[in-house]
């Protein structure tokens, strides 16, 4: 049995998702909001398990685990993550996930398979330049399922194209900004219902749960990205009371 550590109404596993998903109760998560690794470095497939070929200034011991899966691993962990998903989520649930244009038709293939419903794309816009050799790299995509029908929006002011500049120097090599997620959490998922992050790293869903009054279910496989997601969770509950002390 993995216990977990529970912070407020935060419960996070240091443990491989695939160990602990089938524990979770069915239907009881209303929205799963992740960021897998993309497996998509390589410039070949057969260099992907090597190391991360395209990030030649990061050693391999530096970067963080599944992260340089050939596509086949990759279809194989997420296919497994979406059928234990669709198991854990309620009617109508909704299943985010994070993803780059070269893995992003191997993630859909896979979550599809576990009988999700496919709804569409979202872009997140990073508002400037990143690298790239003719059209320079500006965004990443944002896969979404459901659980069937979905239940209604909880907001209508959240386009399909999300702008929020990225982090730099931040907590994780990926990190995403907490901005980003409070817009898309807020618009699939109500105030005191649950959010699975089943790739936590440092715990930027988690945060955005707290500061946003929503139920947070995170898991995490790397000891050092789940201490800071710890660290970063409890960090947000003392800024909220400190908050909520001052105001009158």
């Amino acid at each position: 049995m993995i216990e977990p550590v529970v912070i407020g109404d935060c419960t996070l596993y240091h443990a491989d998702c695939l160990e602990v998903l089938p524990t979770l109760e069915a239907g009881s998560v209303d929205a799963v909001v992740t960021d897998p690794p993309y497996s998509s470095g390589a410039r070949r497939e057969g260099a992907k398990g090597l190391r991360k070929s395209m990030n030649r200034g990061t050693d391999d011991s530096a970067w963080f685990g599944s992260d340089c899966l050939t596509t086949n691993g990759f279809l194989w962990l997420m296919r497994a993550v979406a059928v234990e998903s669709k198991r854990i989520l309620c009617n109508g649930g909704h299943f985010l996930s994070f993803i780059d244009w070269r893995m992003s038709p191997a993630l859909s293939g896979a979550v599809e398979s576990a009988d999700l419903r496919h709804l569409g794309m979202l872009v997140w816009n990073k508002t400037y330049f990143g690298m790239g050799a003719y059209f320079r790299n500006q965004h990443e995509l944002i896969q979404h399922f459901s659980h069937g029908k979905t239940r209604p929006t909880f907001r209508h002011d959240v386009g399909n194209v999300l702008s929020f500049p990225p982090i730099r120097n931040g907590n994780h090599d990926t990190e995403k900004p907490v901005e980003l997620l409070e817009a898309m959490i807020t618009t699939v998922a109500d105030w005191g219902e649950v959010i699975g992050d089943w790739f936590m790293g440092g715990g930027t869903t988690g945060v955005a749960c707290v500061q946003t009054g929503r139920k947070f279910i995170g898991v995490e496989i790397d000891e050092r990205y789940f201490d800071i997601a710890c660290k970063r969770i409890e960090a947000a509950y003392t800024a909220q009371e400190l908050f909520q002390q001052v105001t009158p």
